[in-house]
């Protein structure tokens, strides 16, 4: 006896995104060794790019003591050094 495995229909939002067909099978492939579908792997793939951004947002700036390129000057909207 086979056993049914029966599908249900998602209420979350759906994003397709093209790539090329190489992009596609080396993902295919990587699902298939953790043993996840490919949505899941992309899920997965953009959560991890979404904290890692956040993450980058969050941080100060390296230095914030001069404007980069102006020699430690700021330009006013009239365009005047201050």
């Amino acid at each position: 006896m086979l056993n049914r495995v029966e599908i249900v229909p998602t209420k979350r939002p759906r994003i397709m995104f093209t790539c090329d067909d190489e992009t596609k099978i080396y993902l295919e492939e990587w699902a298939e060794t953790e043993n996840r579908t490919l949505s899941n792997l992309m899920e997965t793939l953009v959560r991890e790019a979404i904290a890692a951004r956040k993450e980058r947002q969050d941080k100060p700036p390296a230095s914030s003591t001069s404007a980069k390129g102006t020699g430690g000057k700021r330009k006013t909207k009239g365009g005047d050094d201050e």
